[in-house]
């Protein structure tokens, strides 16, 4: 059966449009090349409504072929030439496979009748770039024939766009247009770059640049100095050596000192520089030797050239650097309402140019948040220190060679899409090295057949996947939350903010899984051993308070903000953070979506890749009803702090006292006059140590720190000591400790952690908890042959838990929705290799796979530009790291003593700035301190009679504090209504009592 003769055109999910964060911006292409055709397509799906600007009568740009040259200046110097936007030569094949060539989801296939070679003519690449602009309806938003002359901002912050319409009877019709954002896709290679050649200026030979190379006839017979290496030098030479005299290619390569025949040519030759031009037609190279040339055809690139954009000297052109631009991309100070589009070059283009647009496109929606003015200018400048420093010149800026893939990486990443494929990668580092082996024969000779099947298959997965016309319509997910603690409940929020269906799971009456304190233990075994005991789902001990202050805990848009009448401390109590939990599920309507007294028995995918969730109601005094549910995906939030991991001790079996997990630990009065040694000293042993020393007779602390080698009495308790590990324990009550030192005890408190556990997931051996490793898993979320539809949130530990959850959330959340994509499952186990490689390389054992400890803020920023939302603030890392030096320094007081007193904002005046400033504060998660002289709110509103009575004129600098602080006089009435008066959100409405005139007011809102 023949092949259609059109491409199916393959949507993404990744690049869905999607309901943008900000209005929709009218944007300017210009440009309809590769670039702005990849430019305009993403700028659509983002919402945006786009215009290209387009001076030719079709798509493709530079691969648009014509036999014109700019005649009368072969060289391209004069600035006021009629310029000719290809470079095109006749004879041009790409120099890289149709395969590597393609944008990622509208692959360069071959089509029947067209030009079928792997590495095909310019013609070919035109065709398949007038296939995507057809395919993606991008013709319609294209004005053709219009030359855009100047570009300029506003004082609004938009772009003045002016553009004329070229007619073919040269009448031009100016036009005059304001955008919100200008995306520069034009001018690359119509500016030649001349190599600079003493005594040129009297030599009697043609010059000519490739700019204006199209076919080799007129060589013919000719001595031609040919300078350049690269592509287009290498094919040029060869294109003419057939007609020409001879060739002499010279090149700034250093590896060639001396003139040598070039291989394969008998005409041909490669020298070294020249070093100079004679008015007898003579050129001489580096080497000394020399030759009588007609034609010295300049084959050394371009120039950028933008002669129709002005930014007041903001963007420039310096020795072929455009800057200062962030990435490539973005000039910081008019960022993100200017962007250059497919500056670098040495690199795979149009998957280049199609990450940057995504990365641009959704900046310009607020999807994706780019850094401060300053951070960008910082990593400019960082960059070219870092370039003057390797001895890179200054034009060498946009060369990407030995570092495209990681870049196209980093943008893909900012996006929250997938990876450069790895086949892609591999194909271009394999035709790289077959260029330089056989340059004559690379196109069509190869042997990376391998590489050419992954790329037909992916292709083929692309289309299977996603269908020849995928709708932008996605149908909600069926999603089951297993457990409605901390990381349920976002979980629960996020699905929901995504249009999901939600359903929430949970064994308790309330929400806040851990944090819901009972005095109930595990009473029948409690070591938590034996798996048919009756779980208590709660670990919390009565004292507990958190090791970390509020202000970092809580969610990144719901701050935990002192509630009057509760626990006000900085470190709460965990009454207290059970309360922030139980709003948080009130002010976002969580409720409804959470079974209570549910218990989730066991889950298991169906043969029709959904999940089989089955449940039980947990009621008193009635049967249990068993029900079973199919749902689209499943998120696991549950099974982290029930099941204990106990410490191994020889000897314990036969060792007379008593056991106990912290787990089990309420209160301290069991353990009144009893010598207690406590295993562990993470935060609950710290906490709990310090909590029955008072009551006990002896602690002995067991510590694995290497720190402790030698048994030492605790600082500030004088029945408290620490000890080094326990080698054994004994028939006669003993306990001795690695040091030799020993004790007679009465309890071994096990202050270990917890096993990771999920009785209830049947998972076919895919997902597995070794030695409290769970995996595999991507991210610490996805077990790649189950992603998406399984994912588990709240795995990592030692790190703030809040945020961490809510950005799992928010990247499980946009996967399932498909705005946001995830690698392929071989990429995905390839990285998880990785990952568990690295950590045995640095010597972490298995069990701490999950510690975040020395990495955490990089996996939240990591997770924040996948999902396009901002990074965790820098004053919270901030004060998370001086949490953790204050509690080594200071653990009996931490909670209640501190030094990160930069972080805590002071607020002058209690007027009206000064409430809505501390408002909007601690809205954001800051401590605030209000200052105010006077005795109550209100500030300039608080009427008084008294005057400055000793200065009526207020003339005598004695100090502000001994003024009146109120101007007002007893008569006063706003000149303003009431209704525009008010903030925002808290309307200045009448209050029945008090003055009701529109115009009568005084009383500020706080002294209602």
């Amino acid at each position: 059966m023949a092949m259609p003769t059109t491409r199916t055109a393959l949507t993404v999910a990744g690049s869905r449009s999607t309901v943008p964060r900000t209005a929709a911006k009218e944007v300017a292409v210009i440009g309809a090349g590769a670039a702005g055709l990849a430019a305009a397509r993403e700028m659509r799906r983002e919402g945006h409504r786009v215009v290209v600007f387009e001076r030719g009568d079709t798509v493709g740009g530079t691969w648009v072929y014509t036999p014109e040259v700019e005649s009368d200046d072969l060289l391209g110097v004069d600035s006021k030439r009629m310029v000719v936007q290809t470079s095109l030569y006749r004879s041009l094949r790409t120099n890289l496979p149709r395969e590597v060539m393609g944008f990622f989801d509208y692959p360069f296939k071959e089509v029947p009748g067209r030009d079928g070679r792997r590495f095909p003519g310019h013609e070919e690449v035109l065709a398949y770039l007038s296939d995507f602009a057809r395919d993606f309806n991008l013709v319609k938003s294209i004005r053709f024939k219009t030359d855009v002359f100047h570009v300029s901002r506003v004082p609004d912050g938009k772009w003045l766009v002016q553009s004329r319409k070229v007619f073919d009877d040269d009448v031009s019709l100016d036009t005059n247009e304001l955008f919100d954002g200008v995306l520069v896709c034009n001018g690359h290679y119509t500016e030649p770059r001349i190599a600079d050649i003493p005594g040129v200026d009297r030599w009697p030979g043609k010059q000519i640049h490739s700019h204006n190379y199209r076919v080799p006839e007129s060589f013919q017979g000719k001595v031609v100095v040919l300078i350049g290496s690269a592509a287009s030098a290498t094919d040029i030479s060869r294109d003419i050596a057939p007609v020409a005299k001879e060739v002499h290619v010279s090149s700034r390569s250093a590896s060639d000192e001396t003139t040598k025949s070039q291989t394969g040519y008998n005409n041909m030759w490669l020298h070294p520089m020249i070093q100079g031009t004679f008015e007898d037609g003579t050129v001489i190279f580096n080497d000394g030797t020399s030759v009588i040339a007609d034609v010295i055809l300049h084959c050394t690139g371009y120039k950028y050239y933008f002669p129709f954009l002005d930014t007041n000297g903001i963007v420039t052109v310096d020795d072929n650097r455009v800057g200062p631009l962030y990435k490539h991309i973005f000039p910081p100070s008019l960022a993100p309402s200017l962007s250059f589009i497919g500056l670098p070059w040495k690199v795979v283009p149009f998957p280049l140019f199609e990450l940057q647009s995504k990365w641009v496109a959704g900046i310009l929606s607020g999807r994706v948040a780019l850094p401060t003015e300053q951070e960008m200018m910082e990593d400019v400048e960082a960059f070219y220190t870092q370039l003057k420093a390797t001895g890179y010149p200054k034009r060498y800026t946009h060369n990407m060679d030995g570092y495209q893939f990681e870049y196209d990486d980093w943008l893909a990443t900012q996006c929250g899409y997938p990876k450069v494929e790895n086949w892609r990668r591999k194909m271009y580092a394999e035709v790289s090295k077959r260029r330089r082996a056989q340059p004559e024969t690379y196109r069509d000779e190869w042997d990376d057949h391998d590489l050419v099947l992954q790329a037909q298959e992916h292709f083929l997965s692309l289309e299977t996947e996603m269908g020849s016309a995928a709708s932008d319509g996605l149908e909600a997910k069926e999603v089951a939350v297993i457990g409605a603690g901390a990381a349920g409940l976002v979980a629960a929020r996020e699905l929901k903010r995504e249009g999901h269906r939600v359903v929430v799971f949970e064994r308790g009456d309330t929400v806040g899984g851990t944090w819901v304190y009972t005095s109930e233990v595990d009473s029948g075994d409690l070591l938590g051993r034996d798996p048919s005991r009756m779980v208590v789902q709660s670990s919390l001990y009565k004292s507990l308070r958190t090791n970390l202050p509020r202000e970092s805990m809580g969610f990144l848009d719901y701050p935990f903000t002192a509630v009057a009448g509760r626990d006000d401390r900085r470190f709460p109590s965990h009454e207290e953070v059970l309360a922030y939990l139980s709003d948080f599920a009130m002010d976002f309507d969580l409720l409804k979506l959470i079974r209570f007294q549910t218990d989730v028995f066991h889950v298991t995918r169906a043969a029709d890749g959904r999940w089989l969730v089955q449940w039980r109601k947990v009621l008193s005094g009635e049967e249990a009803v068993d029900v079973s549910e199919v749902f689209d995906a499943v998120v696991v939030c549950s099974g982290h702090h029930t099941e204990p991991r106990i410490a191994e001790i020889p000897g314990v079996d036969k060792w007379p006292g008593k056991q106990i997990h912290s787990h089990n630990y309420r209160v301290p009065e069991p353990f009144e006059d009893k010598v207690v040694v406590l295993i562990g000293d993470a935060a609950s042993g710290s906490d709990i140590s310090r909590d029955i020393a008072p009551m006990a007779k002896e602690v002995h602390i067991a510590s694995r720190s290497a720190l402790i080698e030698t048994t030492k009495r605790h600082p500030g308790c004088d029945n408290m000591w620490l000890h080094p590990t326990i080698k054994s324990a004994h028939v006669d009550g003993k306990v001795v400790f690695t040091d030799g030192s020993s004790v007679v005890a009465d309890v071994i408190l096990h202050c270990t952690g917890y096993k990771y556990h999920f009785p209830f997931l049947e998972s076919n051996g895919v997902v597995t908890v070794d030695d409290n490793r769970v995996g595999p898993l991507y991210k610490h979320v996805f077990p790649p042959p189950l992603a998406p539809s399984l994912s588990f949130i709240g795995i990592p530990w030692k790190m703030l838990p809040f945020p961490l959850f809510e950005l799992q959330c928010k990247w499980v959340a946009g996967i399932l929705s498909e705005k946001i994509w995830l690698p392929s499952e071989k990429e995905m186990m390839e990285d998880v290799e990785a990952f568990y490689s690295q950590i045995e390389a640095i010597g972490y054992p298995k069990r701490y796979t999950h510690n975040m400890s020395e990495y955490q803020f990089e996996y939240d920023d990591w997770l924040a530009m996948q999902c396009g939302c901002p990074m965790v603030e820098s004053w919270r890392k901030g004060m998370y790291e001086a949490a953790s030096v204050n509690r080594g320094a200071r653990p009996e007081t931490y909670r209640d003593e501190w030094d990160d007193h930069d972080l805590e904002v002071a607020v002058i005046g209690a007027g009206a700035t000064g409430l809505v400033a501390a408002r909007e504060l601690k809205g954001e998660g800051l401590r605030v301190v209000v200052f105010e002289w006077g005795d109550t709110v209100g500030g300039t509103w608080v009427y008084t009679s008294e005057v400055d009575s000793g200065d009526l004129l207020g003339a005598t600098p004695v100090g502000w504090w001994s003024k009146a602080a109120s101007t007002n006089r007893s008569a006063v009435r706003t000149n303003f209504p009431r209704e525009s008066m008010g903030l925002y959100d808290y309307p200045f409405t009448a209050v029945a009592g008090l003055d009701e005139p529109r115009g009568g007011a005084r009383l500020p809102l706080g002294l209602r």
